[in-house]
């Protein structure tokens, strides 16, 4: 039986498992989509993260790669789940630009930590000033399962994550060096109308979402 070492070291075997990742990131128009697809697999060194993670692409939307104590997530994402993120991060943009919050996209940049983490979030943004490590990550969950991902933003000691799921955003916070959470309202943005979000998220109609959403703080 090959081990998840074959699959890193091995390209044939590498490629058995990456193309049908790389295919359920990219569902057929009309068919089934599920949230997320995951493969678990545990006792992968840091090196070998690293070499997976060059196999599957560095320029690639889909599928996901996260590292945590050894144990590596490899997601792919449905359309619904690619639009979600897309719908939701638009909607906190405009936040910004009205309020003038001066924020930089990160989109799903990679982050590491040297031989204790990786991830790749579905959005992330850095408030003041370009920095490697964002303040506030966006996490679509849409499904259950895979590595705990509040523990691996921990080690990053990222501000505040955001976690959408049941259509509805759930804020956590970090305090003294772990998260408490969900909470009613953002640290960061204490203004930030998260009921709102929520029931704009999930307008069919992009503009009416957006023109809604805009009216709770304008």
């Amino acid at each position: 039986m090959a081990t998840v070492i074959d699959l890193i070291e091995d390209p044939s075997l590498r490629e058995s498992v990456i193309r049908p990742l790389r295919q359920r990131g990219h569902p057929v128009p009309g068919g089934d989509e599920p949230g997320e697809d995951r493969l678990m697999f545990s006792g992968v060194s840091w090196d070998g993260y690293l070499a997976l993670d060059a196999a599957l692409g560095h320029d690639r939307s889909s599928p996901r790669l996260y590292w945590l104590d050894g144990m590596v997530e490899i997601m792919s994402t449905s359309s619904k789940h690619e639009e979600l993120k897309k719908w939701i991060a638009t909607l906190v943009e405009q936040f910004f630009i009205a309020k003038r919050i001066r924020a930089y996209p990160r989109g799903q940049a990679t982050i590491k930590q040297l031989k204790e983490a990786g991830a790749e979030p579905d959005e992330s943004w850095t408030f003041d000033e370009r920095k490697e490590v964002p303040d506030l990550v966006l996490e679509i969950a849409l499904t259950s399962g895979g590595l705990p991902k509040l523990e691996i933003y921990q080690r990053f000691a990222v501000p505040e994550v955001w976690f959408w799921r049941k259509d509805q955003l759930e804020v956590w916070t970090l305090e003294g060096g772990s998260y408490t959470g969900p909470h009613g309202a953002s640290r960061l943005m204490p203004e930030f109308p998260l009921r709102s979000l929520a029931e704009c998220a999930v307008i069919p109609d992009w503009m009416d979402a957006i023109l809604q959403f805009r009216r709770a703080f304008e």
